[in-house]
């Protein structure tokens, strides 16, 4: 048995596979006489002792209605991922935990057998399966290892089965760099040399694909040094042939995840980390598109069109270089500021992270920054509104309309801009306004 298995007893994971739904699993898989193999990314986990919520299955044949059947035994939802091959998933829970779910994925062959479906996958170390029955039964299950990945999972190298797998999905040229970024390892050189090769056909994989595979690398805590691979081999320039990563951008970008926050924040350091760690939409928090937005600057208006994302995450991106020309251009009143910060609304803190890696920021201005959004823009916003337009209508006797949208803004305005504090105050800004009107 190859020693990368040796302490399999000692895994947490290994504990999780033999929980009660992977018994009934198990049981019912015995029952109807179907050969399960826990397979990829999931045997990779296992072997790296990191914990996962979804566990990959394959199977020979009748998938689909294997595992309907199943979720229907177990009552948990069933959900047809693919058709070729066919996939599905079924979502479980521990009934002493509801919130905690985790997938139970199945895959059918690729290939005829289950070593040629393994010689298909993107790496060996995702190449690799143990039968459910040896998980159940023995604390030294047989790993099936036919691209050898378990030596390289031991070397910490990351490498293709063959050339074949980037034909079949170039794709996986990308998807090699993020595994680097996530799991800090090397790529071998063969594999490299591939990619070389091939590197043409990445043009041909959709941009939501695409999307989808530089957020997730950018997700990753330290994905400079791997983006910055990933540029050396032609890749990003295949996807976006007409935009140019200036060397300053590679340091800009490496700098913020080193450092995300300035110390001139460590009072507010766990609220921006929360902030920061918040999905914008599916896969993209606002770290990793501030990231983003360091690594393209002038072209980002382009790359978030030309990889899809939503109008939300575009928007943000915008406000990224359109509020950072505000914070370098002028020494700011306290009144533009207020507007600056009503403006950005929470991402005020997102322009000026951005701002302080692309042009540095004084600690003084910083500290204005925040002290008017704290100490007097906050307070206002729990306040609330001084008036609401029924008070308008009710008080002064207006009708629905313009005017009254009108009077609200002017009071807002004076609210946020400390002219006014009171609802007496307010009343009395609104008499005057109107006043004025009718001379």
């Amino acid at each position: 048995m190859n020693s990368a298995f040796h302490n399999i007893q000692e895994l947490r994971t290994l504990s999780d596979m033999r929980s009660p739904f992977m018994h009934q699993l198990f049981a019912f898989a015995t029952f109807h006489k179907v050969a399960l193999f826990l397979v990829g990314g999931s045997v990779r986990d296992l072997l790296l002792n990191r914990r996962t919520t979804d566990i990959d299955f394959t199977l020979q044949s009748d998938t689909l209605t294997f595992v309907r059947k199943f979720a229907n035994s177990i009552n948990a939802p069933f959900i047809q991922l693919e058709e070729n091959p066919p996939t599905a998933r079924v979502i479980v829970s521990p009934p002493d935990n509801v919130a905690s779910q985790f997938h139970l994925d199945f895959t059918e062959f690729r290939g005829e057998t289950l070593t040629d479906d393994l010689r298909l996958r993107d790496l060996t170390i995702n190449a690799m399966a143990i039968p459910l029955e040896a998980i159940m039964e023995s604390d030294n299950p047989e790993v099936i290892d036919p691209c050898d990945g378990q030596s390289d999972l031991s070397s910490r190298l990351l490498r293709f089965p063959s050339e074949q797998v980037i034909v079949d999905d170039p794709l996986r040229m990308m998807r090699i760099f993020r595994f680097a970024a996530q799991l800090d390892f090397e790529i071998a050189g063969v594999s490299l040399e591939q990619i070389q090769n091939r590197q043409h056909l990445l043009p041909n994989v959709s941009q939501e694909r695409i999307r989808d595979e530089l957020l997730k690398t950018l997700n990753v805590e330290k994905s400079a040094p791997h983006l910055k691979n990933m540029c050396k081999a032609g890749l990003i320039r295949q996807v976006f042939p007409t935009v140019n990563i200036l060397s300053d951008y590679w340091d800009m970008l490496d700098y913020f995840e080193t450092y995300p926050i300035p110390e001139s924040l460590d009072l507010h350091r766990d609220e921006i980390s929360i902030y920061l760690n918040e999905e914008m939409e599916l896969l993209a928090h606002r770290k990793s598109l501030i990231k983003l937005c360091i690594l393209f600057q002038e072209s980002v208006k382009d790359i978030g069109n030309l990889l899809k994302l939503s109008r939300k995450s575009v928007q943000f991106l915008k406000s990224l270089v359109s509020g950072h020309q505000f914070l370098i251009d002028c020494d700011y009143t306290s009144n533009e500021i207020t507007d600056f910060l009503r403006d950005a609304v929470s991402d005020w803190r997102s322009i000026l992270l951005f701002s302080t890696v692309i042009h540095p920021i004084s600690y003084e201005r910083i500290h204005k920054i925040v002290d008017i959004y704290y100490n007097h823009l906050l307070p206002i916003l729990k306040q609330g509104r001084l008036l609401t337009g029924k008070d308008l209508i009710r008080d002064f006797d207006l009708k629905e309309g313009k005017e009254i949208g009108m009077l609200l803004k002017q009071v807002e305005k004076r609210q946020f801009y400390g002219e006014i504090r009171t609802r007496e105050e307010a009343i009395q800004t609104v008499a005057d306004l109107m006043r004025k009107q009718q001379v």
